[in-house]
């Protein structure tokens, strides 16, 4: 019994240091005359954590304390002016928290950086923290300086040190009351993420030479405050040499902001095609559109075109971007995303079977036929030939790069195609039958198969190009007619012949 008696004593003489300390602990940090400021650095959620972002703390005004109840505040030097304030010492409860929030824009301005802290990398037992910045107490600006990758920064705020615990983030409570004073101070910013994705909207990820590909950009409005004096948002396309862009009454760029599509005009964007170097276009979005709380925030759509052309390559690439402010005055392209569109061909190697052709024989004719795909232009042999719908055409073996007999057809969609041979040259037979070539591609256009009559050549075919070859047999050596034989006929017929008509003179000499 003595033993319990000792241990309730013991847990109770403990409470009661505690409660005597309490007053004294809290004594403590007025009189150290310091606090901490911790910054949980989120992205657009408060399950994502960020790292890197650095942050800037500016002190707005002093704050004293006598004897732990005649608080004060006074305004630092550099502040006076914006704040409209003398500098002298004023009872802290009146500073006028929210006068000087509408004055973040200008105060911001001011760069006089007492402490910096950047959120750490996430973990289990570190959350994209800074960790605790201890400050003097004092009103301080946080500003975001540095800003993580494909974000905007998240806009500046005031912390005081200390703070009534109602005003802190670890105060779960919604409309607490404030009830004390904290003064290891939790902030937790939000960043507006900027991405971008693209997609191709025709199903078919091969096109032919003029044929057109229908292209979709997804992202967003950045969510800029009043601190951006100049807002910059500007989504761009550039695309590689085989591709054109287009913008005619068939094919029409659109752009959508949240479910509303909006035109070009001086309240909106404009659309720029010339002088951008390295873009093809580029949609520039006015000032007044972007300080619009209305469309901050909101995703954006844009569809557009681009048009196969006669440079266009087994891979044709264009890629989207982004140019945006992920902070005041700095400007960045960032979040960049690429597509690919291909196309294909055929390399024919036209051979005889005589010692002097087997390189290579030139002038045998063909036509190509599309039996389910469209062809609109070709590049045969290095030179664009218009199809329109026709496959009645021509085309000539001929020597191509020092290789004779090449007949090089580019600018073909995946599909099914037929090349017959309608003229042969001297002293070769015509092939009778057509060689069949089909190319089949994969869902996101890469070539998946390409067989001649039957036979895979996959592995033989390089950036596109599906190699055929076609030997042409010389014809047989028929006897050739009006020979010697034919002579020795034609000189007995005209024995006879003479033979009969001296008989007939000298029958007619006897009759006489």
């Amino acid at each position: 019994m003595k033993k319990l008696w000792k241990k309730l004593l013991a847990i109770t003489t403990a409470v009661m240091m505690v409660i005597i300390l309490l007053p004294a602990m809290a004594n403590a940090d007025v009189a150290s005359g310091k606090g901490t400021v911790e910054i949980i650095k989120n992205g657009e959620t408060e399950s994502e954590y960020l790292s890197d972002a650095k942050f800037s703390f500016y002190k707005i005004a002093s704050i004293t304390n006598t004897e732990g109840k005649d608080w004060k505040y006074t305004v630092e030097s550099d502040y006076k002016k914006v704040l409209d304030d003398d500098g002298t010492a004023k009872n802290l409860n009146n500073l006028p928290s929210s006068v000087w929030e509408s004055k973040i824009d200008d105060l911001a301005d001011i760069t006089n950086v007492v402490a910096t802290a950047t959120s750490a990398p996430s973990n289990k037992d570190n959350n994209g923290s800074t960790g605790k910045t201890e400050l003097p107490l004092g009103v301080y600006l946080v500003k975001e300086t540095e800003t993580p990758e494909n974000y905007v920064a998240s806009k500046p705020f005031i912390v005081s040190v200390p703070s009534t615990n109602n005003y802190d983030k670890n105060n779960t409570e919604e409309n607490a009351e404030g009830t004390s004073f904290v003064y290891d101070i939790v902030a937790q910013p939000k960043n507006s993420k900027m991405s971008v994705e693209k997609e191709i909207i025709t199903t078919d990820k091969t096109a032919h030479i003029g044929g057109y590909v229908e292209y979709k950009i997804k992202t967003q409005i950045p969510k800029y405050g009043t601190e951006y004096k100049d807002p910059i948002f500007n989504i761009y396309d550039k695309m590689s040499d085989g591709l054109s862009f287009v913008n005619d009454g068939s094919h029409t760029l659109k752009v959508t902001v949240g479910t509303t599509e909006i035109n070009e005009g001086t309240g909106t964007y404009e659309l720029v095609r010339t002088g951008l170097r390295d873009k093809t276009f580029e949609i520039r979005f006015k000032k007044a559109f972007l300080e619009n709380k209305d469309y901050q925030g909101k995703n954006v759509e844009v569809t557009y075109y681009a048009q196969v052309n006669e440079n266009a390559v087994y891979i044709n690439t264009n890629t989207a971007g982004i140019t945006y402010q992920n902070k005041p005055g700095e400007t960045v392209d960032s979040a960049t995303t690429e597509k690919k569109v291909y196309t294909y061909g055929i390399d024919l190697t036209k051979t005889g079977d005589k010692t002097t052709d087997s390189d290579g024989l030139d002038g045998a004719n063909f036509t190509l036929t599309a039996i389910n795909g469209q062809m609109i232009n070709l590049m045969v042999n290095g030179t664009k030939v218009e199809i329109n719908g026709e496959t009645t055409k021509e085309f000539e073996t001929i020597t191509v790069e020092k290789n004779k007999g090449k007949l090089i057809i580019k600018g073909l969609k995946a599909g099914t195609y037929t090349l017959q041979e309608t003229k042969s040259p001297k002293g070769y037979s015509l092939a009778k039958n057509p060689i069949t070539i089909v190319i089949t591609a994969n869902e996101d256009g890469s070539l998946k198969d390409a067989t001649v009559d039957g036979t895979s050549v996959k592995e033989k075919v390089e950036n596109g190009m599906v190699p055929v070859g076609l030997e042409n047999k010389s014809g047989f050596n028929l006897p050739a007619t009006g020979g010697m034989g034919t002579y020795l006929f034609t000189i007995g017929g005209l024995v006879i012949m003479a033979g009969a008509v001296l008989l007939l003179i000298t029958s007619k000499k006897k009759r006489a």
